[in-house]
C-alpha cells in the first residue's frame, strides 16, 4: 500500500533559522530518507522550493485564473514529501512518526487512491 508523508511547517531561511540549525535538518532528512531506502519501502522524496515560488491555477465561473503563490495563506506550508510503500497504515504511521519535520510542524500520512507506472493508472493495493 502506498502512502504519501506530507511535511508542513513554517517556512524559514537560512538567514533566520542560522546555519547550524540547517545543518541540522538538512542530517536528518538525509538520514531519514536513508533508513526509509535501507528498509526497501522509499519510492520517491522531495524537498519543495519556498510557497513564494508557487504558482496556483483555478477555475471560478468557468474561468481559468492564474496567480503567484500557494493558495492557502497560511503560516504553515507543504515543504515535502515521502512517498512509501508498506503494508498498512500502522507502518506508516510509524515511519512518519520518524520524520524529522515531526519536531516543528505537521506531519501529514495520506493513502494513495491510484498513481501513475508507465503512462498508465494503477489502483493503489
Amino acid at each position: 500500500m502506498r502512502y504519501t508523508i506530507l511535511l508542513h511547517y513554517s517556512e524559514e531561511t537560512d538567514e533566520t533559522l542560522g546555519e547550524e540549525v540547517m545543518t541540522e535538518g538538512r542530517r536528518a532528512f538525509s538520514a531519514y530518507a536513508l533508513a526509509l531506502h535501507q528498509a526497501g519501502v522509499l519510492l520517491s522524496g522531495e524537498v519543495l522550493q519556498p510557497s513564494t515560488s508557487t504558482t496556483t491555477l483555478t477555475t471560478v465561473d468557468g474561468e481559468l485564473r492564474i496567480q503567484d503563490g500557494p493558495f492557502a495563506d497560511t503560516k504553515d506550508q507543504l515543504g515535502g514529501t515521502f512517498v512509501i510503500d508498506v503494508p498498512d497504515l500502522d507502518a506508516a504511521l510509524e515511519w512518519a512518526r520518524q520524520a524529522p519535520g515531526v519536531a516543528w510542524g505537521a506531519v501529514e500520512v495520506r493513502p494513495g487512491a491510484t498513481y501513475v507506472r508507465d503512462g498508465g493508472w494503477e489502483p493503489n493495493a
